[in-house]
């Protein structure tokens, strides 16, 4: 699923009515907690990643209020390797059974566990995860 498809859809509370709009997707790492959708007179609601039905439509069982730790996906950001070098913008999400898989920024595709995400992106490239890994391995040894 593509996060950028959601934005602007339609969710259907019960009874197949549409009963607002997508504004925005909530998540933590890697994992998406929810989304914010805003009826007709644009009041806010939240819905939990527990509480969505994805299928052809997007539909949900309850709503709340929106969590005071909102972490909005945003698309559109720039992007820089761990060099400074400017790779392009973050066009969109990859998401699959509600877990942030890749992102596309310009034209090449990145796995989302090698962003930093903040105003701007930082893509770690492979010597980070290859440093990464040895830390973890000697971590374990040392316990």
């Amino acid at each position: 699923m593509k996060i950028s498809k959601l934005y602007g859809r339609r969710i259907e509370g019960g009874e197949g009515r549409a009963d607002g709009t997508i504004l925005g997707v909530d998540f933590d790492g890697r994992k998406i907690c929810g989304i914010l959708a805003a009826d007709d007179e644009q009041r806010e609601f939240y819905v939990a990643a527990d509480d969505l039905v994805l299928k052809r439509n997007i539909g949900y069982i309850r709503a709340a209020k929106k969590p005071a730790s909102f972490n909005g996906l945003k698309l559109g950001r720039a992007a820089y390797s761990e060099d400074g070098i400017f790779l392009g913008y973050m066009e969109d999400i990859t998401a699959d059974n509600l877990m942030l898989t890749k992102a596309k920024i310009g034209a090449k595709n990145y796995a989302f566990d090698c962003l930093i995400l903040g105003d701007v992106i930082i893509v770690r490239g492979k010597r980070h995860a290859e440093i990464a890994a040895k830390d973890m391995f000697i971590d374990a040894l040392c316990r």
